[in-house]
């Protein structure tokens, strides 16, 4: 047994730096600067719609629902999706998990032992 002992060295290059890898960045908290802004922007919509209303004497008109800008067949997409959804939702819960785990190892039993994993070795 001959072999030289200490660590092993890469032909060419420069040594690897230490501490280099992935750095992570900071999580930025997102929500809360929306929150703020949106905050401010309501603010500045009643200003802004006070002022309106005092020099021109007038409030515009809102719509109550937000602008559906979808198409047809985006709306019916989604509504098809969402019952689909449903009835998925209803269908899992219906059976508990032990249910569940009691109908897989049947359905496990009724396999072939086409399916089972052979012994390897002698005996």
């Amino acid at each position: 047994m001959s072999f030289v002992g200490g660590k092993l060295k890469l032909k060419g290059g420069e040594p690897l730096k230490a501490g280099g890898g992935v750095k992570k960045k900071k999580k930025d908290d997102k929500a809360l600067a929306a929150a703020k802004g949106t905050e401010k922007e309501e603010k500045d919509n009643a200003d802004a719609e006070k002022t309106r209303k005092a020099i021109h004497g007038y409030e515009l008109e809102r719509s109550t629902e937000e602008d559906d800008r979808r198409t047809a067949a985006e709306k019916k997409f989604d509504e098809r999706f969402r019952k689909v959804e449903e009835q998925m939702v209803k269908k899992a819960a219906v059976k508990s998990h032990r249910e569940r785990v009691k109908e897989f190892n049947e359905y496990l039993a009724k396999l072939s032992e086409h399916h089972d994993i052979p012994k390897v070795g002698p005996g």
